[in-house]
């Protein structure tokens, strides 16, 4: 079950994903954390941010909405209160850092550089002020060789999904340093609520997450494959079963994060861990890598 990638080692490929899971802490009394391969912590930003007004999560068919708007302590509070006790989980940890600017955010990386293994770069959030860095390729490049320039360890870019040409923004990526990218953050949508003639989230369009978006998450996580054979992937996006995480595996991620699946089912992690490990067993294969980027061959059947 384990995955090695750039000198990391991850005791399975499920990581808990940036947002629902907070910075592990959280779960880390109600959850064997020693069967996931990392957590990626709450994304921190220079100052601290109160998030989007309320109401800013609502139901959707097979997901949900939010405009959290990225809601978290500072960096200076995160730096000085929580990464200290991030060494304790029994997990890799992925600290997910974005700034105004690729100065900003590459400042808060050079004093965390030395304390942590691997960074992600949150370049897609659809929930904030000021665009999606993540659609302008030129950017992703900035960001990314910012970041590069004061941390050595493994640096991912979270791309978005339905914004600006995505082999471009992860070729910008990898060229300026990056060993790897995320996809996807959440999809831009919004609802209405019919009885009352309004938007049910007060600021009107969220991110859309869950099992709807995770023919789109395939379909970017195939395409980033096959054109970038050696970069890490993190497929993110509508995983929270058995089925789906293989499809996502097969589609070529090295991890997989899961999201929406951890705020339905705490356990999530933990329980498709153990069903992806008797799977892997009923089927003979050895390991994870028997199945990653199958559907790129498209010729071994492992029923």
């Amino acid at each position: 079950m384990s995955v090695m990638r750039r000198g990391l080692s991850f005791a399975s490929p499920i990581v808990l994903a940036s947002g629902p899971a907070g910075f592990g802490l959280e779960l880390a009394g109600g959850l064997d954390l020693r069967r996931i391969g990392a957590v990626t912590t709450k994304t921190v930003t220079p100052l601290p941010k109160g998030g989007n007004a309320q109401p800013r999560l609502v139901d959707c068919p097979a997901g949900a909405l939010n405009s959290i708007g990225l809601e978290n302590p500072g960096f200076e509070a995160f730096r000085r209160d929580t990464l200290p006790r991030l060494d304790d989980l029994p997990t890799q940890v992925i600290v997910s850092l974005t700034g105004p600017t690729a100065g900003e955010t590459a400042e808060m990386l050079s004093k965390v550089a030395d304390s942590v293994r691997a960074v992600e770069l949150n370049l897609s959030c659809p929930n904030v002020t000021g665009g999606l860095i993540g659609a302008s390729a030129s950017a992703v490049g900035d960001y990314v060789e910012a970041a590069r320039g004061v941390f050595e360890g493994v640096l991912l870019a979270k791309l978005p999904g339905d914004a600006g040409d995505l082999l471009k923004g992860t070729e910008a990526a990898l060229d300026a340093g990056a060993d790897g990218v995320t996809l996807i953050n959440s999809v831009r949508g919004m609802r209405i609520d019919w009885r009352a003639g309004r938007p049910f989230l007060k600021g009107v369009f969220g991110g859309l997450s869950g099992p709807a978006i995770l023919p789109i998450a395939l379909a970017r996580v195939y395409d980033v494959r096959r054109a970038f054979p050696e970069a890490i992937i993190i497929g993110t996006g509508g995983v929270t079963e058995l089925g789906s995480l293989v499809e996502m595996l097969m589609a070529g991620a090295d991890l997989v994060g899961i999201g929406f699946g951890l705020m339905v089912d705490p356990q999530v992690g933990r329980r498709l861990a153990a069903e992806l490990s008797r799977w892997l067993d009923e089927r003979g294969a050895p390991n994870v890598a028997e199945i990653q980027g199958m559907a790129q061959k498209g010729q071994d059947d492992v029923r």
